[in-house]
């Protein structure tokens, strides 16, 4: 198998990405309680459904990533031809 390097660089782009997404997540909670007139201590208690959201967010940024990256190289190959 082929040894696979994941550059610094790489991580703090990944951690940052996660933590917008982790960002937006709180943003939507917190929005979702001043819409609701819930209580603030609830922006506390929802950590979980959070952690979900961001989780969720960064999967799907991952998979946008991917497809982009994947049908760039479809292209690169016509050029090519």
């Amino acid at each position: 198998m082929k040894d696979t390097v994941i550059t610094a660089a790489r991580k703090k782009t990944e951690l940052r990405t996660f933590l917008v997404c982790l960002g937006i997540a709180f943003a939507v909670n917190v929005g979702a309680i001043i819409y609701y007139k819930t209580p603030f201590y609830e922006a506390f208690t929802q950590v979980g459904y959070m952690l979900v959201i961001a989780l969720t967010l960064y999967l799907v940024w991952t998979v946008v990533r991917l497809v982009r990256r994947l049908l760039g190289r479809k292209e690169e190959k016509k050029d090519q031809e």
